[in-house]
């Protein structure tokens, strides 16, 4: 599977970092983690509202992440041996989960569903790509993120956008949220996670379209 995001850098000519296997494999587990993750929670929001449900489910992760600061939960400490960074390990278990369920729940909470589905599919598919194909490539726009991830991040989640609000509204959505996400990493000091970051701020950008803008 780690052939394909080869393929990107020898597409467009560039050449392929020096990356660490394991790493490269554990970021893959956790894209593909998160992306089922709110995947599952669109599909399960189009047939009942589960906003309760995930807000249970974030305070039980929170009280279960600060245990594992001292003690090995089973299960949870299956996953996060297989999914969690070592870095968040020592200091916040499950962070990036727990972020992106925030992200979802408040994307449910604050706007209409059609807005808020979009949303959570801009954060699953526009980031996640962004990312991974980032992390194969020399050059960096900003930190872990280049210019070619992020357009491809564009691209892809403004077409998984486009099944619940109009593809323009979706592609504006997608590039005014995964840009502005990478200034807020640029300018911030301490950045909130991007999960939670890229779900609000395309929701935010398609409700003021829909709203107030005629296309």
């Amino acid at each position: 599977m780690l052939k394909l995001f080869e393929l990107a850098p020898l597409i467009i000519g560039k050449p392929i970092k020096s990356i660490n296997i394991n790493k490269m494999k554990l970021e893959l587990k956790r894209a593909l983690l998160h992306l089922a993750i709110c995947i599952a929670i669109i599909a399960i929001s189009m047939k009942t509202r589960i906003v309760w449900p995930l807000f249970y489910i974030l305070i039980a992760g929170l009280i279960l992440s600060l245990i594992s600061l001292k003690y090995k939960i089973p299960i949870i400490s299956f996953f996060l041996k297989n999914f969690e960074r070592q870095a968040n390990m020592k200091t916040f278990p499950g962070k990036g989960a727990l972020f992106l369920i925030a992200g979802c729940l408040l994307a449910l909470k604050l706007f209409p569903d059609n807005i808020a589905f979009a949303s959570i599919a801009i954060l699953a598919f526009g980031d996640t790509t962004s990312r991974l194909i980032s992390g194969n490539i020399n050059k960096k726009l900003i930190k872990n993120k280049n210019i070619f991830g992020v357009l491809l991040g564009i691209i892809i989640s403004s077409a998984a956008a486009s099944f619940f609000v109009g593809l323009l509204f979706a592609f504006i959505a997608s590039a005014i949220a995964l840009i502005a996400e990478i200034l807020i990493i640029k300018l911030g000091e301490d950045p909130v996670d991007d999960n939670t970051i890229v779900p609000l701020i395309a929701g935010t950008v398609l409700y003021l379209m829909i709203n107030f803008i005629a296309l």
